[in-house]
């Protein structure tokens, strides 16, 4: 078996631009290795579906050398040793699949596996676990009941799993890859919340609900693009949560979705979620 790795050909001076590229998509591990021309070729896999490889094209540079290989999955994989659980609080811990079974001895600890599939993330990345501890905060403030939860590009279905670990009763997750619904699907086995997530690739333009909480874990370019629909769907005096955008450089994000005003936030090395109601 193989895995579709996408490699980025670049002057050395632009490896970090190239790699903070990466990151925004969710991954869970970024290699770079020096050329024999000066050049640097920064390397990551968001799995084999080809539209989540597509929407990861899309958000690279056009003068940028890309090229998508195909490489062994025993040269592919991140070793389990490079894994660890990732605890966002102090009683809430997510863990990557492979590190299961996960034992811990405190039965008031809320654990959240995640098999990342063929699609985004591991649930470790910084804009999902600080967007991890924004929702649990807003489920566990009882002034803020939620009763319906929309995640806009949901990835592995990570916060909608945890929504639905803390009893969220309606919870829809979207995304535009096949291969994030049937990796939410499974991870809602693994977490054994079955059946408690309707979980599709319709567009966020086709969905006429309202809703109490949107999770939107995607990129800065994309959340300005669906800001309209994003104030659509919230209802009034409902919370937005926004990640997949840089800590310094978030005020156009912001400025989009207006009159939505920011009320919480999380930074975390360099990333940043923000709550807006």
């Amino acid at each position: 078996m193989s895995t579709r790795t996408i490699v980025v050909t670049v002057p050395t001076d632009l490896a970090e631009i190239v790699t903070d590229r990466m990151w925004q998509w969710g991954v869970h591990a970024v290699s770079e290795s020096d050329t024999a021309e000066g050049t640097v070729e920064v390397a990551t896999s968001v799995g084999n579906d080809e539209h989540s490889i597509e929407r990861a094209l899309s958000t690279l540079d056009a003068t940028w050398v890309v090229d998508v290989r195909d490489v062994d999955d025993e040269i592919a994989q991140v070793a389990p040793a490079y894994l660890s659980p990732t605890w966002y609080a102090d009683d809430m811990v997510s863990v990557p699949a492979s590190l299961t079974p996960f034992h811990i001895d405190d039965p008031t600890v809320t654990v959240t596996v995640i098999d990342p599939g063929s699609a985004f993330g591991l649930g470790d990345h910084p804009t999902t676990r600080t967007s991890m501890t924004l929702l649990a905060e807003l489920l566990r403030d009882e002034s803020d009941d939620c009763q319906r939860l929309l995640d806009v590009g949901c990835g592995t279905g990570a916060l909608a799993v945890l929504a639905a670990q803390l009893g969220v009763p309606e919870i829809r997750a979207i995304d535009i890859a096949a291969a994030a619904v049937e990796s939410t699907r499974h991870n809602m086995v693994l977490n054994r919340v079955e059946g408690s997530i309707e979980v599709d690739t319709t567009p966020l333009d086709q969905i006429t609900d309202t809703f109490d909480i949107v999770m939107a874990n995607i990129l800065a370019p994309v959340l300005m693009s669906m800001a309209d629909d994003l104030r659509r769907v919230l209802r009034p005096g409902g919370s937005l949560v926004i990640s997949g955008i840089l800590a310094d450089r978030h005020d156009h994000v912001l400025e989009a979705l207006r009159p939505l005003a920011p009320v919480r936030s999380l930074r975390h090395h360099g990333w940043i979620s923000i709550v807006l109601r």
